[in-house]
């Protein structure tokens, strides 16, 4: 064959997959994460139950803002993240206590003021520090500190700042050492709750991400060990189903022995999927089939097709109390840009009830852009 015409069919082939995938949805992705990040520096007052919202809430826009800098190279979203970092810190029981003193803040079933984030809100009045929200806010906070050493020059005046940062996040993961267990079975571990039952499967993996990037920070191997033998576990709680070839999972596994199950809601199984991209990414436990399968929980599972989601795992039921949640999910369409579409007609058939607004809008198209320049 001609050189000439040999090089022109391979460049024919090569351009084939590039000119298959399909457009993507007409919307400014990084103008919708902006609007929505509008109100992040300002931290929720407290409330009578603690400072729960900055767990189920800030820590949207602060990981919002990560990946943003992570999809656009823009450092602003990094600068705009350090003072915010450090004012949540500031917010942990153990600065409100040395404020306001130790009794409100004390944690009832540890017995003393803890440095992380505690709340009244779930134990009938009593104050108690989650792992869930230490994990949720902490999370971000290590990727921002990742991603200022990772960008050397171009992020060095954040350098000082974002070192400080760092014994701070290791000593709040390890305000919760004495409720990890190993087992059920040789390579898994769980955490337990105050009262020593299995946490839920969000709970702990909350806290996973967290030790998978101080891994990458530190080089210190408990963090792995931990983190590889959360996702082990998570791992072998998944029903595998095999018409659609996706996954499914319980919201919990009590015991920890237990079979897997189906049944959480689209919001809290969020942080599961993250936590299974996660150890993805760090070459642990979950591979590309998994991904594959895992992507195909949103495509085939959830997705109930013209703009309908199933709100919890396994069921074929549009449930608009968690579905506006979907977008967190976002992070996936870097396997398949279905997801993307979805996402986009859930949106457009719920204009009100279906509106990814706040920070969990502005994470979900945040990680929307993200995908796009990673397929």
């Amino acid at each position: 064959m001609d050189t000439p015409l040999r090089l022109v069919l391979i460049a024919l082939l090569l351009a084939l997959p590039a000119a298959a995938l399909p457009a993507p949805p007409p919307w400014d992705l990084r103008a919708l994460a902006d609007k929505n990040l509008e109100g992040v520096d300002k931290l929720p007052d407290l409330d009578p139950t603690g400072y729960g919202d900055l767990a189920w809430g800030t820590s949207y826009g602060m990981l919002a803002l990560t990946v943003m800098y992570e999809a656009t190279g823009d450092v602003a979203y990094l600068r705009r993240l350090a003072p915010l970092t450090e004012a949540v810190m500031s917010h942990r029981d153990s600065d409100l206590a040395a404020k306001y003193g130790a009794t409100q803040y004390t944690d009832f079933a540890r017995g003393r003021v803890l440095k992380a984030w505690g709340s009244n809100g779930y134990t009938g009045g009593k104050h108690v520090c989650w792992a869930v929200h230490a994990g949720m806010l902490l999370y971000p906070m290590a990727e921002y500190v990742r991603l200022v050493y990772a960008g050397r020059e171009k992020t060095a005046p954040l350098r000082y700042r974002a070192k400080r940062l760092l014994p701070q996040i290791e000593e709040t993961v390890h305000e919760f050492d004495a409720d990890w267990r190993d087992g059920p079975v040789a390579g898994q571990g769980y955490y337990v709750l105050h009262d020593g039952v299995v946490a839920p499967h969000n709970m702990m993996n909350a806290v996973a991400g967290v030790l998978f990037v101080l891994h990458d920070l530190t080089g210190k191997a408990e963090y792995l060990d931990h983190a590889t033998k959360m996702a082990a576990f998570m791992k072998a709680k998944l029903t595998h189903v095999t018409n659609g070839d996706y996954y499914l999972w319980a919201y919990r596994t009590v015991p920890p022995e237990g079979p897997p199950g189906t049944g959480e809601d689209i919001s809290h199984a969020s942080l599961n999927a993250l936590l299974m991209y996660q150890a993805w990414q760090h070459h642990a436990i979950f591979d590309g089939t998994d991904m594959a399968r895992l992507t195909r929980t949103v495509t085939v599972g959830l997705n109930l097709g013209q703009g309908q989601l199933a709100g919890v795992l396994g069921t074929r039921k549009p449930n608009d109390a968690f579905t506006p949640q979907a977008i967190r999910w976002g992070f996936l369409a870097r396997f398949d840009p279905q997801v993307e579409q979805i996402m986009y007609d859930y949106g457009r058939a719920h204009p009100d009830k279906g509106r990814f607004g706040s920070m969990t809008g502005a994470l979900g198209y945040a990680y929307l852009l993200r995908a796009r320049g990673l397929r």
